[in-house]
């Protein structure tokens, strides 16, 4: 467990969800190649607050709708830094 509270890591990944959504038309204005640093700074936010909600106890399931993204994009984010998503204290 990383220290936050589980209430904390969830308005973190709303949060992180808000300003991907808010800043995308803005950033769409702009080139194609500040479009793509843009949306991925935003989504690394996103991925960041999904997985230190995940390690503090809050269910895939829940990200994904605080997140706004389907529970296989969680799943992938988790597996692809800790692998297997059984255990949330797996390192």
């Amino acid at each position: 467990m990383n220290g936050l509270d589980t209430r904390t890591a969830r308005n973190a990944v709303r949060q992180a969800a808000r300003q991907l959504a808010a800043d995308a038309p803005r950033l769409t204005a702009g080139s194609a190649s500040a479009l793509r640093a843009g949306l991925a700074a935003r989504s690394a936010s996103l991925r960041r607050a999904a997985l230190t909600a995940w390690l503090s106890g809050v269910p895939m399931d829940v990200i994904a709708a605080d997140g706004r993204v389907p529970v296989a994009v969680v799943r992938h984010w988790i597996t692809a830094r800790y692998g297997r998503p059984d255990d949330p204290h797996t390192t």
